[in-house]
């Protein structure tokens, strides 16, 4: 392990190393910043076979990336370039057929419009293409009243969001985060990257088993519908990772590509004036952690996790900082998240993926919180 602890942190750093140690991390890195400290900021391990990880080291957080789009459309929000309380069909009037005229932007970050998968299987050029991914989804009849509940939409999400930031901005994700946060703030994020980056780290499997989601085995063709684009991500989601069919295009839910200090960066400057400005208001913040989806889903189990706006919330299943903690979760045990009391902001990047019993980000932030 390398890096920096403050004093009263140590308990980061243990937590940290028994992640190498017993539960199977070969390459990883978290970082901690506290209203402009950097505490905690650390590596350890390969980033591939024979390289060791550095500062420099950059990998795929898949669901990561919800946050990071959402933080874009709160930021638009705060700037009054959108409403979210507004229906998406006031920006996206192709949106609003077969009754999904009255789910707001809210209401679909947070997972309850209806159209969590694709009606077709679509392959990298539709995705770099961008429109004919969302004109699927605007077109599409929802599986239940929108507003009415919810079901995690793994990818689909991303393109609405992005969508409506494209309509009320003129910019996609993509552009808005270079643009307003990733260039002002320094920070080596994007969607997705180039084949030929020297700093990507290629994302390890878990043995046997692939991303899923814990759907009724009735439910297996939606659930591949959900996340695997109905085929674009083939064979399974952490096996199309590390390929340019996933790396190429622009997936706002899906492919941040970026390094653990990043992450903690942007999460805290969400909440606290360190580098520039802090990215948002008092009030953005405040509706955002309002639960809004929690409790049994349309289809299949309770998995104990709460959403906010475009956010998981502090819950049984993601502890983060504790109440008012806000952030994502990705697949494979990436998670990064902001407390904005404490102006705090955390990001943790493994590349060995763990299945639904890893517990590597919930050990760090249980040792963050005993060191608060």
């Amino acid at each position: 392990m390398r890096g920096h602890v403050e004093p009263g942190f140590g308990r980061v750093a243990d937590a940290f190393a028994l992640n190498f140690r017993d539960r199977g991390d070969v390459g990883a890195a978290c970082t901690i910043v506290i209203e402009g400290n950097t505490v905690v900021d650390i590596h350890g391990g390969e980033s591939r076979a024979g390289a060791p990880w550095s500062t420099a080291t950059r990998s795929t957080v898949f669901s990561v990336s919800k946050g990071v789009t959402a933080i874009s459309l709160l930021m638009a929000s705060d700037q009054g370039l959108l409403d979210l309380d507004q229906p998406v069909a006031t920006y996206w009037p192709e949106f609003g057929v077969h009754g999904k005229g009255r789910i707001t932007i809210r209401e679909a970050l947070a997972h309850r419009a209806g159209v969590p998968s694709f009606s077709q299987s679509w392959d990298a050029a539709a995705l770099r293409a961008w429109f004919p991914v969302v004109d699927d989804l605007a077109s599409q009849r929802p599986l239940w009243e929108p507003g009415t509940a919810y079901l995690y939409h793994p990818v689909s999400v991303g393109f609405i969001a992005g969508e409506v930031l494209r309509r009320a901005t003129g910019k996609r994700p993509a552009e808005w985060l270079a643009e307003y946060v990733a260039g002002p703030y320094g920070l080596q994020m994007t969607y997705g990257s180039d084949a030929g980056d020297p700093n990507l780290a290629p994302l390890r499997p878990p043995e046997g088993i692939g991303e899923g989601i814990p759907l009724p085995a009735e439910d297996a063709g939606l659930a591949a519908r959900m996340l695997l684009m109905n085929g674009a991500y083939a064979p399974d989601l952490f096996t199309a990772a590390n390929t340019p069919a996933f790396l190429g295009p622009e997936s706002p839910a899906a492919n941040i590509v970026t390094r653990a200090a990043d992450l903690a960066a942007l999460y805290a400057a969400t909440a606290y004036p360190s580098q520039g400005p802090r990215l948002l208001s008092e009030n953005a913040i405040a509706h955002a952690i309002e639960p809004l989806s929690f409790g049994k889903p349309f289809v299949g189990a309770d998995q104990g996790a709460v959403w906010g706006t475009g956010f998981m919330l502090h819950s049984a299943r993601r502890t983060m900082a504790g109440p008012g903690s806000f952030g994502h979760d990705g697949a494979g045990g990436q998670l990064a998240f902001a407390q904005p009391s404490l102006g705090l902001g955390f990001g943790y990047q493994t590349i060995q993926l763990g299945g639904d019993d890893d517990i590597r980000a919930e050990a760090l932030c249980a040792a963050l919180r005993e060191s608060l």
